[in-house]
């Protein structure tokens, strides 16, 4: 089993102990191209995510292919519901929201979330937001 290495990428995406995929990218971009990526995929992979809030982990849950996480800091919205989805998550951290890098208030990507319950509305959001619209 490969450990994270959070110093080489803040996102690989691991089949086996193969990295199959990885980013140094910031934000909820990363995951969602990687999803997108790999979301006909058959298999179910192991995601090391450097930080996992509520708008992750509704893309994880979303997209059917993580069967675990392992992360340096995880939300505790993002936690509850990652459980509530049998989706297994290994954090070093959990903590209550997660924030901008400024620590000026909570991520815009954890407000939607937070916000909208709706899938195709939250998706549609988080698209606009990302720039993926």
């Amino acid at each position: 089993m490969l450990n994270p290495d959070f110093t080489k990428y803040s996102l690989a995406l691991v089949r086996g102990d193969e990295i199959i995929y990885s980013s140094d990218g910031s934000g909820i971009a990363p995951l969602w191209d990687c999803l997108e990526k790999y979301k006909l995929a058959k298999d179910k992979f192991i995601l090391f995510d450097k930080v996992i809030g509520l708008a992750a982990a509704r893309l994880i849950v979303y997209s059917g292919i993580i069967a675990a996480i392992h992360t340096s800091l995880v939300s505790q919205p993002a936690n509850k519901f990652l459980e509530e989805n049998k989706v297994k998550i290994d954090a070093d951290e959990v903590v209550a929201n997660i924030l901008r890098k400024d620590k000026s208030a909570v991520c815009p990507g954890e407000i939607i979330a937070l916000n909208t319950d709706d899938q195709e509305a939250f998706l549609a959001k988080l698209a606009a937001m990302t720039g993926r619209s």
